[in-house]
C-alpha cells in the first residue's frame, strides 16, 4: 500500500527538526527522509497490483478514470470530517495545527485546510458514482453494517468468499484490532516525532462531532451543510433516535 499524503506536507525545516530529533538511529533517520519522497516516485518503484491511499479529487487524478482501475471512494459527514481532520492536524507535526476546534471549522468551511474545498471534492466523485469503476460509498453506511460493506467492495472488485472469511475479514478490521495494526496505525511515526500527541486511529465511529458543536457552532455548520446540498440529490445517510438507518 502507499498513501501519497506525507510528501505533500513536509517542509524541509520540518524534516530537519525531525532528522535531528532521531539522530543515532540510522532506521528513524532513514524513514524520515522517506516522508518527503514524492508520492509519484514511490508508486513508480511498486510492482502491481497496488493499492493506493489518495486524497486527491478526480480532477487532480487525470485518466484515472479510463485506467481500468478500481476505485472505492468513501464520502463521510462533513462534520464528522471536520473532527478527525483536526485531531489529525493537532497530532500530526508535519501539519502542526495550535488552536481549537471552532477556530479549525472556520478554516475548514472557508476551504482553508490541505485537501479542500470539500463540497466540490465531495460532489465530483458523486457525479462519476455511477460508473463501472467507481465504487461510492458512505462512511456511514460502512459503520452500520460493516458485514454488508464488506460484501459489497468484494463484489466490486470481482471476488468470493465465504461467510466465515468474510466473519474473520470483519474481526480483524474491527476497530480495536485495527487500531493497534502496526500496518495501519503509523506507530513508526510516533516512535520519531512526526505524530506528536494522540493516536492516528481513534474511534472509528460516527456522530462523534456531538461531543465538540457547541449551539451556536451546529447551526452554522447546518446552514452551511443545507446552502451546498440544496441543488444536489446528494444526501447523508443517518440514523433515527431509535438507532435505525434511514
Amino acid at each position: 500500500m502507499c498513501n501519497t499524503l506525507f510528501s505533500m506536507f513536509n517542509h524541509p525545516e520540518v524534516i530537519d527538526e525531525t532528522i535531528k530529533m532521531n539522530e543515532g538511529d540510522k532506521a528513524k533517520v532513514e524513514l524520515c527522509k522517506t516522508l518527503s519522497e514524492p508520492g509519484y516516485e514511490v508508486l513508480a518503484k511498486m510492482p502491481s497490483k497496488r493499492f493506493i491511499k489518495s486524497h486527491f479529487p478526480f480532477s487532480l487524478l487525470p485518466n484515472v478514470l479510463k485506467s481500468g482501475c478500481k476505485i472505492v471512494y468513501i464520502a463521510r459527514n462533513p462534520k464528522n470530517v471536520a473532527i478527525s481532520w483536526y485531531h489529525l492536524n493537532v497530532s500530526i507535526k508535519t501539519l502542526g495545527f495550535v488552536g481549537d476546534f471552532p477556530t479549525f471549522w472556520d478554516y475548514f468551511q472557508n476551504n482553508l485546510t490541505n485537501w479542500s474545498p470539500y463540497w466540490e471534492h465531495l460532489k465530483e466523485a458523486w457525479t462519476n458514482r455511477n460508473n463501472p469503476n467507481v465504487l461510492f460509498m458512505f462512511y456511514e453506511e460502512m459503520h452500520h453494517d460493516f458485514l454488508k460493506a464488506i460484501k459489497k467492495v468484494a463484489k466490486f472488485l470481482g471476488k468470493t468468499y465465504t461467510e466465515e472469511q468474510i466473519k474473520e475479514l470483519a474481526e480483524y478490521l474491527n476497530i480495536k484490532n485495527f487500531r493497534n495494526n502496526p500496518m495501519v496505525n503509523l506507530s513508526e511515526l510516533k516512535d520519531c516525532g512526526v505524530i506528536k500527541a494522540g493516536i492516528f486511529v481513534r474511534k472509528g465511529g460516527s456522530g462523534g462531532w456531538n461531543d465538540m458543536f457547541t449551539e451556536e457552532l451546529n447551526a452554522k455548520a447546518n446552514k452551511w451543510i443545507e446552502e451546498n446540498l440544496k441543488d444536489t440529490d446528494l444526501t447523508f445517510p443517518y440514523f433515527n433516535i431509535n438507532g435505525n438507518y434511514k
